[in-house]
């Protein structure tokens, strides 16, 4: 099993860089690290060391990466910042729906502390997921929420001692409105609304 691993971890790294190459992370390193699980002094010996089996055998997996030039590689889940680690998921889950025939997948809010040009790469990356898989995407981003094929809006609303949640299917006209309140804030402007229509056709122009 270890053996197997190693081997298709190899892959996976390789398709990990290029991954993060396109969403801007190019400079980045990353690595794969097997160490066995240690297991009491009568444990069964592997290569000479006592250790401890599970049904998934005697590995500990662990992704590391390093994300300036010149710093060494440290544990993915104590280091990456919100931004990195929502690009570095967004690449896995893309390499997981080519090769594992992944039929629907949720991204909630992957787009999380990134704007300008990562953003846009990471509305593209998702589309391309979508091609080939049914995408549902939580995002606050205007330049994500235009490459979506159909926008759900959620609000919740508070009655008296009690909070709805309500989910509207918007018109043409609606997604203006709200990719444009994306991109400003509250106050809806005419500039905004043209800045959403130049990000709607956009996206309609990349998906041909």
């Amino acid at each position: 099993v270890t053996n197997v691993r190693k081997k298709y971890a190899k892959t996976l790294i390789n398709h990990i860089h290029q991954e993060l190459k396109e969403l801007y992370m190019e400079k980045t390193q990353f690595d794969i690290v097997f160490t066995k699980r240690e297991g009491s002094l009568d444990a069964p010996l592997l290569d000479g060391v006592p250790v401890k089996f599970h049904e998934d055998g005697v590995d500990d997996v662990e992704f590391y990466i390093s994300t300036n030039v010149g710093e060494p590689l440290k544990p993915l889940a104590k280091i990456a910042s919100g931004g990195e680690l929502s690009r570095i998921m967004l690449a896995l889950k893309s390499i997981f729906s080519k090769h594992q025939g992944v039929t629907s997948i949720i991204f909630d809010e992957v787009d999380t502390g990134v704007s300008g040009r990562v953003a846009q790469a990471i509305a593209e990356k998702i589309y391309r997921i979508s091609i080939d898989s049914q995408v549902l995407c939580i995002s606050h981003l205007p330049q994500v929420a235009a490459m979506a094929d159909t926008h759900l809006f959620i609000a919740k609303e508070t009655d008296g001692s009690r909070t709805r949640t309500s989910v509207k299917e918007l018109s043409d006209e609606e997604k203006v409105k709200e990719i444009g309140r994306m991109i400003s804030g509250v106050e809806i402007t005419e500039l905004t609304k043209k800045h959403a229509k130049e990000l709607l056709e956009l996206a309609t122009k990349i998906k041909g």
